[in-house]
């Protein structure tokens, strides 16, 4: 039987199988291959390379130290409950006079109260978990009863951190999902060898964590810069890459002859180093380099093209991440025709929503503790108020007051105000430069005054003589 001859492939041939090798590699690189039934844009095997699949938030030391080395997190943690606690918080009952209410203002900043209800909710962001230890005289083991807390009891109120708090019993399941619930099943804190009742002890807890990852942070929620791991690393790693290029800015090339040979010979490597320490000698303190007519001598300098538009985007990163303005973690302005307005309305309501939303009722409470401790009992109606966090320039703050003053003057002509209610709004709102007196005893004084105004006649002058006031005549 006669072999069939093998035909060479032609040149169009082997061009078209290459052709289809690399179009099927391109495609299998770019869409995946025909066995995975789809693109890799539909795959989780990204996601799930990109994950650490630990938590910092259960890392005390490294939240720690970066907190402490680094201003990028001290900022992160430290502003937003700055802003929101930056205004007096605004006191409303009742059942307490205008100058009660001022004595109590004045007592919560004399015992610095805000501050350590600020100092809890930054440990509450960096670790997941806080809380405010209440210290009066009564022993740490025993229920805390605010009935009966008297006006002359030492109370004071602390801020520590979850990692401080040690309890008995540790989360095991869904029936501690909450914090209250976690509260009620624990009876005693450990705080450094010091039993602590559990109703002591205001808690703070961090984000929330879905029921997976719940029970390995023990109860607690997690820290803030969990989810900010990714964009602090790519700005740190800008940062290192912009110093790398300052130190190597420019670098000195010596082209020495016979460079390989020398160096194959044992003190080839000593003579080498001590040429090019002495040119480098010669570099500080002389305008020349004195060199062998072969050997050669140049600088290289590296450029800082690209590096400012990527920490431009880095930074545009960590601001997203962290829902808050480039302007208040960067300190740089909004570019463009762009105010920066919408920026701090989505920062405000970062701040209402995570800060002073859950720090508003333990702030109550200490409140609360404060009133029995100076009036010996609490209102009722008690209740709190934040200022608002938006920002007026002057001009802005004038023409408020403008409209507030006129709409308080037409309600007190309209009658549907009385002279005591008038001054006590201008006084709250500072509407003029000075207080207004608001004594009853002054006010109806006042008003006598302008009684007898009116009722008083008007007296006319008396009509003077003709004779009085003709000029004198001269006699002849």
């Amino acid at each position: 039987m006669a072999r069939k001859k093998k035909v060479a492939p032609t040149k169009e041939r082997v061009s078209n199988s290459n052709l289809d090798f690399i179009h099927n590699g391109l495609s299998e690189a770019l869409l995946g291959s025909p066995e995975a039934n789809g693109s890799q844009l539909s795959q989780v095997d990204t996601l799930f390379q990109n994950n650490r699949w630990y938590l910092i938030s259960n890392m005390r030391q490294i939240l720690s130290e970066i907190y402490v080395e680094h201003g990028l997190i001290k900022t992160v943690i430290d502003i937003p409950v700055d802003d929101a606690l930056r205004d007096p918080i605004i006191i409303q009952t009742s059942q307490l006079e205008p100058e009660q209410i001022e004595d109590l203002q004045s007592k919560i900043e004399e015992q610095d109260d805000i501050n350590t209800a600020g100092q809890a909710m930054k440990w509450n962001r960096l670790f997941g978990g806080a809380g405010i230890i209440v210290i009066n005289e009564d022993d740490y083991e025993v229920p805390l009863s605010i009935d009966s807390i008297k006006e002359e009891d030492r109370v004071s109120f602390r801020a520590v951190d979850m990692w401080e708090l040690f309890s008995d019993k540790q989360y095991t399941g869904d029936q501690a999902a909450n914090m209250a619930e976690l509260n009620q099943n624990v009876e005693f804190y450990n705080y450094y060898g010091h039993k602590l009742h559990h109703s002591r002890v205001l808690l703070l807890k961090g984000l929330e964590a879905p029921s997976f990852i719940r029970p390995r942070l023990r109860g607690w929620g997690f820290s803030v810069v969990e989810t900010l791991i990714r964009s602090i690393n790519q700005y740190l790693k800008a940062t290192d890459l912009t110093f790398e290029v300052l130190d190597e800015f420019k670098i000195d090339i010596y082209k020495i002859k016979g460079l390989t040979s020398t160096l194959m010979n044992p003190k080839g490597a000593a003579k080498v180093q001590e040429r090019v320490a002495l040119a480098n000698r010669q570099k500080n303190y002389q305008n020349a380099i004195t060199m062998d007519a072969e050997d050669d001598y140049a600088q290289k300098q590296l450029s800082f093209a690209g590096i400012s538009e990527t920490m431009e985007g880095i930074r545009k990163q960590v601001a997203s991440d962290l829902r808050m303005p480039m302007s208040k973690i960067f300190g740089i302005s909004s570019a463009g025709f762009s105010s920066g307005e919408d920026d701090i309305e989505n920062y405000n309501s970062m701040v209402q929503g995570e800060v002073r939303a859950k720090v508003k009722f333990h702030i109550l409470k200490m409140i609360k503790i404060r009133c029995q401790q100076m009036f010996g009992f609490i209102p009722d109606d008690l209740r709190i108020e934040f200022e608002s966090l938006r920002m007026l320039s002057s001009e802005q703050e004038e023409n408020v007051k403008s409209q507030k003053f006129a709409r308080l003057l037409q309600a007190k002509q309209a009658g549907e105000l009385t002279s005591e209610e008038f001054r006590d709004a201008c006084n709250k709102d500072q509407l003029l430069s000075i207080d207004l007196e608001n004594d009853k005893g002054i006010l109806e004084e006042l008003k006598e005054q302008k009684k007898d105004a009116i009722d008083k006649p008007v007296t006319k002058p008396a009509a003077v003589p003709a004779s009085k006031t003709a000029p004198p005549v001269a006699k002849g």
